[in-house]
């Protein structure tokens, strides 16, 4: 594989953007045995190209000034027609090579023909193509020639691009056979919708790999994401690794329907590909969410585990392991949370009770701490769930978590008695706010 940076377009290239697209192919596993090649390197190859098509008569200098140009096409609109270029310096001889101009390729009248992978046998008629540009007037070449040079240059067999470059296509079946090369064969893909069927947008999902990074999304996961964009292995399978896409994908068998770019379905997948790998594989993805912990301990195993089928993106999983290692006077407190559970006249007084119960458990395993709490529940006549919901409050802050005890017990004997007794200091201070904000 070759990997091709089209820098041509010297307004529109910065460098930035091409080491923004190393970084995002490195980042999804994508590799390559060439490369990479920057047409801008190339700028004499593509120069000495066009001086032949000019030696032979297949292409030709153009004078028009761009202000003539512009002209030409603000008075085709207002009548309401389609600028086509007139050919004006197709047979012009009167003009200096000095002078600044463009070059143009002659462009045949009659129709032109192609086989797409994907949308089957393509036609465009002659007359709908004007002697396109070549050459700019500033010596740079345009999309059209650089491509069609590499391809021929590279032994490129086979060209995937979006679909709304399937009127860019004819011109350069017209270049390749004005080279005297044999056109690959070409692909067009769907375009990409968002989730309102509209075209994609930064609202519905169009976005750069490194913000899906910093979403939190894993490499595997959006590449399995994105490779079922508008293709299916057969069935209903939905998780696919990279060995089996590479050996079941076809281009023949991409749907010609535009596939829809669902967010909400790509964080799915990325809470399937968490359950499935183990906390020593997840932790050098969550290392940049979660600063609180800088290597992977006994403790921090234990948490990944517990959290991981919880959680669809690494920023849900590191932000609720993340309460583990703040100080126990800076939890939070959902409004939720605390309008349901935190209530009771009798509340403080059930609150010391537990925290005297778990305080007395020597063992402090999930059985021994659960057993303790239940037994108080039922010596109190008041069942479990008095003492549970408020502890799950006192310890994460929220409605639901992970079974409780197991939450204790990550948190170990200490941290879970400190934040009992600090639940109990914002509840006699009738204060929710972390201490300090």
């Amino acid at each position: 594989m070759c990997l091709r940076i089209e820098d041509t377009d010297v307004e529109r290239s910065k460098q930035h953007h091409a080491e923004q697209i190393l970084a995002s192919l490195r980042w999804l596993g994508c590799e390559w045995d060439e490369g990479p090649i920057y047409q801008s390197d190339r700028l004499d190859r593509y120069r000495e190209r066009v001086k032949e098509l000019v030696a032979n008569g297949t292409a030709y200098r153009c004078y028009c000034t761009v202000d003539e140009l512009e002209a030409e096409r603000r008075a085709a609109e207002e009548k309401g027609e389609a600028y086509r270029y007139p050919g004006r310096c197709r047979n012009r001889t009167d003009a200096s090579n000095d002078l600044p101009h463009a070059v143009r390729i002659k462009v045949p009248g009659e129709a032109i023909e192609f086989d797409d992978l994907i949308r089957g046998h393509v036609r465009f008629e002659g007359e709908l193509l004007d002697d396109f540009v070549l050459l700019r007037s500033d010596g740079n070449p345009t999309y059209h020639l650089s491509v069609v040079v590499d391809d021929i240059d590279m032994g490129i067999t086979h060209v995937a691009r979006g679909d709304d470059h399937l009127s860019n296509t004819p011109k350069h079946v017209v270049l390749f056979r004005a080279f005297g090369a044999e056109p690959p064969t070409f692909a067009h893909l769907p375009l990409i919708l968002g989730s309102d069927k509209k075209r994609l947008s930064k609202r519905t999902g169009a976005t750069s790999t490194e913000e899906y990074q910093k979403m939190g999304i894993l490499p595997q996961a959006l590449f399995n994401f994105l490779v079922l964009l508008g293709w299916a292995p057969g069935g209903d399978r939905e998780i696919i690794s990279r060995e089996d896409a590479t050996a079941l994908f076809d281009l023949g068998d991409v749907n010609k329907a535009a596939a829809v770019f669902d967010v909400e379905k790509l964080n799915w997948v990325n809470g399937q590909y968490l359950m499935a790998m183990t906390a020593v594989e997840i932790a050098p993805h969550l290392g940049e969410f979660l600063a609180e912990a800088t290597q992977l301990d006994a403790k921090l195993e234990r948490l990944i585990e517990l959290y991981k089928i919880r959680s669809r993106t690494l920023v849900e999983l590191a932000t609720q392991i993340r309460d583990y290692y703040i100080a126990d006077s800076q939890v939070t407190y959902e409004d939720e949370a605390v309008k349901k559970h935190v209530k009771g006249d009798d509340l403080v007084q059930r609150m010391r009770d537990l925290r005297d119960a778990l305080a007395a458990d020597a063992t402090f395993s999930i059985e021994s701490a659960e057993v303790a709490v239940r037994a108080l529940g039922e010596a109190s006549g008041m069942g479990a769930g008095k003492y549970i919901h408020p502890l799950r409050v006192a310890l994460v802050g929220r409605v639901s978590s992970p079974p409780i005890f197991d939450v204790a017990v990550g948190l170990g004997k200490t941290a879970t008695l400190a934040r009992l007794d600090e639940l109990i200091r914002r509840v006699e201070a009738a204060s929710f706010e972390p201490r300090g904000s």
